[in-house]
């Protein structure tokens, strides 16, 4: 079955039989005929075929010369260049940035690189990128943080690529290896080697010693970064003298940032920068700036940072700063990182939000240049701080929150080691001079000496000076520390107030709005004034502080005296003790269509959105008040978003930015906590402001004001306030305006002003105030004329007609003489016996104080006459033809508020008794109105 195998070397052949086998024939190539010729003559005989006749020969093949192809054109494609921020994918859920890098898209291809200049990853990509969008590529996570010129991305990157490609040195030519020497040779080599050689010198090529041995540097001619001699230019203060072998530099304001600065802005940078790097006359390299609100501190702080970042007044010298710390409220970390945005859109400033412990290592890092962290979170990182270094400035936004001097957060600062210090703050400490002591030993460690010593020299002399019962030798000692504190501090602390932005701002219209209560509100207001607890309240400071909230929920509504549960336990507790003495009735009134102002803000609302296509904010201290504006404008319609205390900060800037970019139709209101988002916010989406309620603080409603009249604001602002007339409100209000605030005199101790008349001194130093006083501040006012128009002494009639004038005539003691406390000499060089004036004040120095008091009501008088006075009391039952109502639309100016006006009072519960108007600014013609012009 099986065959045996059998090599390939034993096969036979396959043609059998045949002894000798024919080749087979060889194909024949197609040739030329000289090809042919001699393929022929080495062709065997006996196999050459037969060679065809051709009827046409062939041509010979002629030599063509191939000229090089021409040159191809370069191919250019549109391409962009970003600055991003990179990190490894991670399920972390507090994730960082590892680094930054740079991102150039082109042809339809994203190409990565990383800080170094190294290629990490590219990819096909086409889709358009803005700042904050993000991406995947080469396995990393990116996010765009803004956009480069060519130009810039070729700076960055052409020092890295040099670095890298620079050469290596050359290794030396082989040579031919010597033979490897002897034993013998090699001490022949020593031997020779440890003899001495002797030195010629020739004496006559020796320079002659010329009595010093310093060598003369050859230093180049310093070139700032930008041109000083441009027009607009920004040349800061140089130093007295440079450092031993270097030059002085001029430090330049970018252009960039110049040319948007305003005059006092520009100002301001010279300011911080002049303290900052120890150029003017203080101890410390610390400052305050102390402008009002609205006149761009931050702006002005990012100026300083990009100056200082860059550049040093040291020619060829590293820059000033390497890492900067901003330290705010939680509130306003966004806004800061926004603003770094908005102004330095083209160049690549890393900036870092520090949340938690793992990120303060990046103080350390080079990826991050700012760093921004909450106060609170501050607080919580102290320990992680300390350990923590590489810190060479500090700005302190809304810096008035390091009360003392043992803050913990302060104290988590000074930890860093860090002496150039800014403080910002729109509304400096002036009451409390401790509080004042704090914030200049803050900036400047030991410019007022310890504490103690503080004291000893300026607190106590201060205070006591201020006492109804101080002596001759105290007013004197209070007036010389007094000036000596302010001559000290007035070269770092800078203080500008608004009214420099009257030629930049749009007109602000501000409405002082006096309600008349209902007749239900009224009722109610009158019970509690006049229950058991009143009279309990006068002989505790702390029962009246209750009862004054109390009072001030009520005339915002009724509906606020329902007890409920709040956090405000004292209050609460005060109120169900409260209803319990009120007569049973009174429960029915707790109504919220009971409250005049909701009325009244009802009717304004409605007409601003039906004849305007403007937004409004509507602000409030309380958030019980704000709970019955949300209810209610829900109930009308109306789309509204709020800001208080309750939303986390992440999401605040979210939503300010969703109502600035939101249309009237989309958005009509903003609901504000004056106390949550009252400061550093922007919204200027909206121009109309409503104040619901009163604070006793002034700058906390200014502060909400300068949310709307701010910098970008384009309209006209108005901004309405509203006060029920006769109560506790418009007591408030008079404080505000005179800067006399009853709260800040019964918290604070060592107040800098005089005590209101009648106000005594306790034992702890904290002021109280009389019987009387309290009785006076609680009492109803049910009568038709106003209270604060009747208080000036005003004769206008209420029609606004008078202009800005003293009320006060200057009585015949009251010469020039007695003015100027600093021309009398001291108590102690002057004899016992004073001539006795017509008063009967024999002391020169109580004459004068009596004087200041009367300048100083004079200036209230002045400060409330700045207002125009409108008794708008009959505007409703004024035909529309009548002088006076057309005066009154004159003077108004807003016919939102006309409309308010002329409501029936059993419309509105009892309607607006009073208008005080005050304007501000100059009137400009905006583009709406131009182009409607045309």
């Amino acid at each position: 079955m099986l065959k045996p195998f059998k090599p390939l070397t034993i096969r036979k052949d396959a043609q059998k039989g045949t002894d000798d086998p024919q080749p087979p024939a060889a194909k024949r190539r197609k040739v030329s005929e000289d090809v042919e010729d001699r393929v022929e003559s080495k062709t065997p005989a006996s196999i050459r075929a037969p060679v065809p006749t051709l009827a046409h020969p062939r041509p010979p093949l002629q030599t063509v010369a191939n000229p090089p192809s021409p040159p191809r054109e370069k191919l250019t494609a549109f391409a962009n260049y970003y600055s991003v921020l990179w990190r490894v994918p991670t399920n972390k859920k507090n994730k960082t940035w590892s680094g930054d890098g740079t991102l150039v898209v082109t042809a339809g291809t994203a190409t990565f690189y990383d800080g170094t200049g190294k290629q990490m990853g590219r990819k096909p990509f086409s889709e358009p990128l803005l700042p904050g969008s993000a991406l995947s590529l080469g396995g990393k996570e990116l996010e765009v943080e803004s956009l480069l010129s060519k130009e810039e991305f070729v700076n960055i990157m052409k020092p890295k690529r040099q670095a890298k490609s620079m050469p290596s040195p050359a290794q030396p030519p082989a040579k031919n290896t010597p033979p490897k020497p002897s034993l013998k040779d090699k001490l022949k080599t020593a031997k020779a080697e440890s003899k001495p050689t002797p030195v010629t010198v020739n004496k006559a090529l020796l320079q002659p010693f010329k009595g010093t041995t310093t060598k003369i540097p050859n230093l180049d001619k310093p070139v700032p970064r930008h041109d000083p001699n441009a027009a607009g230019a920004v040349v800061f203060k140089r130093p007295k003298k440079a450092p031993e072998g270097r030059q002085i530099v001029d430090v330049v304001l970018d252009p960039m940032l110049s040319k948007k600065l305003r005059p006092h802005q520009k100002d301001g940078v010279k300011f911080m920068y002049e303290c900052v790097m120890g150029l003017r006359e203080h101890a410390g390299d610390g400052c305050i700036l102390a402008d009002d609100m609205g006149l761009g501190k931050t702006l002005q702080t990012i100026a300083l940072l990009w100056t200082l970042i860059m550049q040093n007044p040291v020619y060829k010298a590293p820059p000033v700063v390497k890492k900067a710390l901003i330290v705010c409220p939680v509130g306003l970390i966004k806004n800061w990182k926004k603003e770094f945005n908005k102004w330095l859109p083209s160049q690549y400033v890393g900036v870092l939000e520090l949340e938690d412990a793992k990120q303060v290592k990046h103080l350390d890092g080079k990826a991050f240049k700012v760093m921004i962290i909450g106060y609170e979170r501050l607080r919580a990182l102290a320990d992680d701080f300390a350990e923590a270094h590489d810190i060479d400035i500090i700005i302190c936004d809304e810096g008035h929150r390091l009360k003392t001097v043992k803050n913990k957060a302060a104290k988590a600062i000074e930890s860093l080691n860090t002496s150039r210090r800014v403080i910002l703050s729109g509304t400096p400490v002036q009451n409390n001079l401790n509080e004042f002591y704090a914030m200049v030993n803050f900036v400047n460690d030991g410019c007022l000496g310890s504490s103690k010593a503080f004291a000893k020299d300026f607190e106590t002399p201060i205070m006591k000076s201020r006492q109804p019962d101080a002596t001759e030798d105290d007013i004197e000692r209070g007036e010389e520390a007094s000036e000596e504190l302010s001559r000290t501090t007035a070269p770092f602390i800078l203080r500008r107030t608004a009214d420099i932005l009257a030629g930049f701002l749009p007109l602000k219209n501000e409405y002082v709005l006096f309600c008349n209560p209902t007749p239900e509100q009224a009722l109610v207001y009158q019970s509690v004034v006049s229950s058991a607890m009143f009279s309990s309240a006068l002989g505790s400071m702390d029962t009246a502080l209750q009862l004054i909230t109390i009072l001030k929920k009520l005339c915002n509504s009724p509906a606020l005296m329902k007890s409920t549960t709040s956090s405000d336990a004292p209050t609460s507790s005060s109120l169900a003790t409260l209803n319990e003495m009120l007569p049973a009735k009174t429960s029915r009134y707790y109504h919220n269509r009971l409250s005049s102002k909701i009325r009244l803000l009802d009717i304004l609302l409605q007409e601003i959105k039906k004849t305007t296509d403007e937004k409004v904010v509507l602000v409030s201290n309380y958030t019980s008040t704000l709970n019955l504006m949300a209810d209610f404008l829900e109930n009308t319609g109306l789309k509204y978003l709020r800001l208080d205390g309750s939303v986390p900060a992440k999401k605040r800037q979210g939503l300010v930015d969703q109502f600035n970019r939101a249309k009237s139709t989309q958005l009509f209101a903003f609901l504000l906590s004056a106390k949550a988002g009252g400061v550093g916010i922007d919204l200027t989406g909206a121009s109309r402001l409503v104040l619901f309620d009163v604070d006793w603080n002034p700058a906390t409603d200014e502060q909400a004001i300068a949310r709307i009249h701010r910098q970008g604001q384009k309209r006209p602002t108005y901004i309405y306030r509203f006060l029920i007339k006769g109560g506790l409100e418009e007591r408030i209000w008079q404080r505000q305006v005179v800067k006399l605030s009853l709260a800040d005199s019964i918290v604070d101790s060592g107040n800098g002003k005089p005590k209101k008349k009648g106000a005594r001194s306790s034992g702890g130093g904290k002021a109280t105030f009389s019987l009387d006083e309290l009785k006076d501040l609680f009492r109803f006012d049910a009568s038709p004329s106003l209270r604060t128009h009747n208080l000036i002494n005003c004769p206008c009639g209420g029609n606004g007609d008078v202009s800005i004038q003293s009320s006060r005539a200057q009585t015949p003691d009251e010469t020039d003489d007695d003015a100027d406390i600093s021309s009398f000499v001291r108590s102690s060089q002057l004899s016992e016996g004073y001539p006795e004036d017509e008063s009967g004040i024999t002391s020169p120095v109580k004459r004068a104080r009596k004087k200041r008091q009367l300048e100083d009501a004079d200036a209230e008088a002045e400060e409330l006459m700045k207002y125009t006075h409108l008794d708008t009391r009959d505007v409703c039952e004024l035909p529309e033809d009548d002088m006076r109502l057309i005066q009154v639309e004159e003077k108004i100016s807003d016919s939102c508020l006309m409309h308010v006006l002329r409501q029936d009072q059993d419309v509105v519960g009892g309607g607006v008794a009073y208008v005080f108007k005050k304007t501000k600014g100059v009137e400009r013609v905006t583009e709406t109105s131009a182009v409607s012009s045309e």
